[in-house]
């Protein structure tokens, strides 16, 4: 292809957006056979949050932080993107939505970004020929899966997830509070921790409404993928 880029071409060439559906293909099919009997036990309270002076601060500070590195993560997939058109179109004088592409925000945590970024940046600097081919294809999709490991949130971390899931679970009545951590954890545990890793502050924040809004009833898989899914596919951002 030669002389313009159409958004198919650019799709092919970053297939790692597929390792996100096969991400959630894998939780709905984890969580989507029968559910544990449903119990009386209740969801322990959880403790009230601390306000020490000061926090609010703090908190702004990390903000601005997490804002600058996010900033610097989506330049840095730009700049891939740059690379990529300019291979395909032979143009040596950069690529015209450059400055549209750094404005755009995603949900990709900064870290997942950066190396999904650089890795196709080196994987293109390697491949010789026409980057739109399936060969191509597989060595960025090997950059996101690599990314997203290297990025799996720790078990630890995942707690509050869980909290609010089999809270909401133990709420309907649907599922005792501890049998569904236990069996959501063990089951699905590394699903989500890989997910929810790759995910930044926004779209953390956004899985965890999502998890408290569940439906009484019904089955849970497909529910959980509907919270990743539109998250998952916001982790890059690619030229309409």
């Amino acid at each position: 292809m030669k002389g313009t880029i159409h958004e198919r071409s650019f799709r092919a060439a970053v297939s790692m957006l597929g390792a996100a559906s096969l991400i959630s293909a894998a939780l709905a099919s984890g969580c989507g056979g029968a559910s544990a009997p449903a119990a009386s036990a209740k969801a322990p309270a959880r403790p009230a949050q601390a306000s020490p002076e000061g926090q609010g601060a703090r908190g702004a500070s990390v903000e601005q932080r997490e804002q600058r590195e996010q900033r610097e993560a989506q330049r840095a997939w730009c700049v891939y993107l740059e690379a990529l058109y300019e291979r395909a179109t032979e143009q040596a004088k950069g690529w015209p939505k450059f400055e549209q592409c750094t404005q755009m925000t995603t949900m990709a945590s900064p870290k997942m970004l950066r190396a999904t970024s650089e890795c196709s940046l080196a994987a293109l600097r390697r491949f010789e020929g026409d980057p739109f081919t399936a060969a191509y294809a597989e060595e960025v999709s090997r950059c996101g899966s690599e990314a997203m490991t290297a990025t799996t949130l720790p078990r630890a971390d995942l707690a509050p997830y869980m909290a609010v899931l089999c809270g909401r679970l133990a709420g309907c009545g649907d599922l005792d509070y501890d049998t569904c951590r236990q069996s959501l954890e063990d089951g699905l545990g590394p699903q989500l921790e890989r997910a929810i890793g790759a995910m930044n502050s926004r779209g953390r924040h956004e899985v965890r409404a999502c998890f408290g809004k569940l439906a009484c009833g019904g089955d849970l898989g497909p529910q959980i993928s509907a919270c990743l899914e539109p998250i998952m596919d916001d982790l890059l951002w690619l030229p309409g």
